[in-house]
């Protein structure tokens, strides 16, 4: 036997029903005319419930629109820093272009990821392709040289900058460098020019199919003895223009002072 609570909760609820029905068919069939308080109530009930019905459907959470910054939120901070990092031809003219880079706080670490954006494929930003639409240079793809790097020093009240490089890494980074394709007309040779608006594709453009002659393996080392002393000078001018309280750059080989093999380059580099 029911609870007579239960069982007076469910009459009532009875009633409501019968009451709220028979209403709704008077005012349906204008038996009864509607007054501005019910208007309102039966308007407010509608939107509400068709309010709480678009979030169900759009699975949100309603309350969610209580809590600050949750339905339009604050825009993120770049904390990238804008450095001058320099690019090359090549040989031996170079620019300088800005790029954006989380700087690392240690200067041993920053120094890597100069060198990394030196040997990261060159581009213009849209400002700085603006400026160079009158201006004749054709960047090139320079040596990544970041890994090849053991150690750095800095001597000398901060005066003195070491570059200690592995001997072996170098050669593996040069073997492994794609040159940019020759092309021959007649007796003249000219490298392939790229595009500077956008990043050179590393791959499709450096390592194509060859046209013509196949070059010796004396010119492919010279070329890329070449490459590798154009990576450094670009490496040289980022380092002075990111560290100015920095008056000599000194390269070493496995702690030692040789030189580079077939490398004609001065190894100590003043400001």
């Amino acid at each position: 036997m029911l609870h007579p609570k239960i069982k007076e909760y469910a009459d009532l609820t009875k009633n409501k029903f019968h009451f709220w029905k028979t209403k709704f068919y008077n005012i349906g069939t204008e038996r009864e005319k509607t007054s501005r308080e019910f208007q309102f109530m039966f308007l407010s009930w509608f939107f509400l419930l068709l309010f709480f019905t678009f979030f169900i459907l759009a699975e949100k959470n309603p309350f969610g629109l209580l809590v600050p910054f949750q339905v339009f939120q604050l825009p993120s901070i770049d904390k990238r820093t804008e450095v001058k990092v320099f690019i090359s031809d090549g040989g031996d003219n170079q620019i300088p272009v800005n790029r954006k880079i989380l700087q690392n706080e240690d200067k041993d670490l920053f120094v890597y990821q100069l060198i990394a954006e030196v040997g990261s494929p060159p581009y213009f930003s849209v400002e700085e392709s603006a400026s160079m639409k009158d201006k004749l240079f054709n960047p090139k793809k320079l040596l990544d040289l970041q890994f090849a790097l053991k150690k750095i020093w800095i001597r000398n009240n901060s005066k003195t900058m070491i570059l200690d490089w592995n001997e072996s890494m170098l050669q593996t980074v040069m073997s492994e460098y794609r040159l940019p394709q020759v092309i021959r007309s007649g007796d003249e040779v000219e490298e392939e020019n790229t595009n500077a608006i956008v990043p050179v594709d590393t791959i499709t453009y450096y390592s194509g199919g060859e046209v013509g002659q196949k070059e010796s393996e004396d010119v492919i080392r010279i070329r890329r003895t070449n490459a590798l002393a154009a990576t450094l000078r670009a490496i040289e001018a980022t380092l002075l223009e990111n560290f100015p309280e920095v008056d000599l750059i000194e390269h070493k080989l496995d702690g030692t002072g040789k030189s580079f093999p077939g490398l004609s380059y001065q190894m100590l580099i003043k400001r």
